[in-house]
């Protein structure tokens, strides 16, 4: 008996599983083949201020789950002058800023895409990224 409800619970699980996988392509289709490109794109798209170096980037790919990358920047600027920078700079590339995200730095949205411009320590972080919903 115990193990029919095991064999059952699987099946269950397995069937909701499926569900899932099919319930996330029928919202983001194949966005999560293509969006490492775009995210890079979105990259080396990006201004960036003068007096200004990156010193690290580092990424984050989860299938079906969200595609981001870390730049971070050492600069001479203050980061008022960093974030009226991009503040200036995205919204003229037709970013939208989003409001209320709470915590330090901005936040920007286009389409499915998000950029934060977050301060750091010495530093100033930029992420680029996207989450899969449905």
């Amino acid at each position: 008996m115990a193990r029919k409800i095991v064999m059952y619970l699987v099946f269950a699980g397995m069937l909701l599983s499926v569900y899932d996988e099919f319930a996330n392509y029928m919202e983001n289709g194949d966005d999560f083949k293509r969006d490492p490109k775009i995210m890079y794109e979105i990259y080396e798209g990006l201004p960036v201020p003068g007096k200004t170096e990156e010193v690290e980037k580092n990424e984050a790919i989860r299938e079906r789950s969200s595609v981001s990358l870390n730049v971070y920047y050492h600069t001479e600027l203050s980061i008022e002058e960093v974030m009226q920078f991009y503040n200036s700079q995205l919204t003229h590339d037709g970013w939208q800023k989003v409001k209320n995200q709470g915590g330090k730095g901005l936040v920007y949205k286009k389409e499915k895409w998000k950029i934060s411009i977050q301060e750091e320590k010495n530093t100033y972080r930029v992420h680029i990224y996207k989450f899969y919903t449905y």
